[in-house]
């Protein structure tokens, strides 16, 4: 170990076994890089040897430290980076005259008040299973916030009540469904949910054009100060975009 020291510190010295220590001192030679290769004298006692041997133990220690915590840092940023989800590209609203035929049908021949758009979404094969029976909206994704087209009751309702809210919903026939469905808040690990549930399925069968992969949009309104919802099927923008 003791010669690994020396080459360390670029000191050249002749084999010195372990029991050469016990001298006094040992005699090294050290090249100062000149072309004539002028020798220098120098000499150190054992405890000198031992004190430069303790320094570079140490530092070697540090080195291994740094390089693990620099090792543990870059795979702590590797995790990071793949548990990132991908932002989603944000779909624009469709307003096309479909939804200009519902405004003025909900507005006009119906005399409903207050129109704001719920949410616009894709309906996905859990919206369409029978045996789930509900069209979900997640809270994050609505375009209104719920405090904006629900009262204070209301809210309590959907929120602490077993059923929820029930509510009347039009359909994309342009009519009030003769069935009404309840409006209620699902809270999830990942996110909180509104449903519309009981007798979705009957209405997804009286509107055929409710189908998987179908754009849709549900809007909030107020007939009689009463709560109602729309939901009507829209073109999606990329099926738009495709066709041009």
């Amino acid at each position: 170990m003791n010669n690994l020291l020396l080459l360390s510190l670029n000191i050249h010295a002749p084999f010195a076994t372990p029991s050469s220590f016990n001298d006094r001192s040992l005699q090294l030679e050290e090249e100062d890089g000149h072309d004539h290769h002028r020798k220098i004298k120098k000499s150190y006692t054992k405890g000198e040897l031992l004190a430069i041997a303790n320094a570079l133990a140490t530092n070697r220690v540090m080195i291994k430290k740094r390089k693990l915590c620099l090792l543990t840092e870059e795979d702590n940023n590797n995790k990071k980076k793949r548990k990132m989800p991908k932002k989603k590209e944000r779909v624009p609203v469709v307003n096309n005259e479909s939804i200009v035929q519902l405004k003025r049908f909900i507005t006009g021949e119906m005399g409903g008040l207050d129109m704001k758009l719920v949410i616009q979404k894709v309906l996905y094969e859990s919206d369409m299973k029978k045996d789930q029976s509900r069209l979900n909206m997640p809270i994050l994704q609505l375009k209104t916030q719920p405090h904006q087209f629900l009262t204070d009751e209301e809210v309590r309702m959907v929120d602490e009540s077993k059923d929820g809210l029930e509510v009347r919903v039009v359909g994309s026939k342009l009519r009030m469904y003769e069935r009404p469905l309840w409006l209620k808040k699902w809270n999830l690990k990942q996110t909180d949910n509104y449903v519309l549930k009981t007798n979705w399925n009957k209405f997804v069968a009286d509107n055929e054009d409710l189908k998987k992969d179908t754009m849709i949009q549900v809007w909030a309104f107020r007939k009689n100060r009463k709560l109602c919802f729309a939901i009507v099927p829209v073109e999606r923008p990329d099926a738009v975009n495709n066709a041009a």
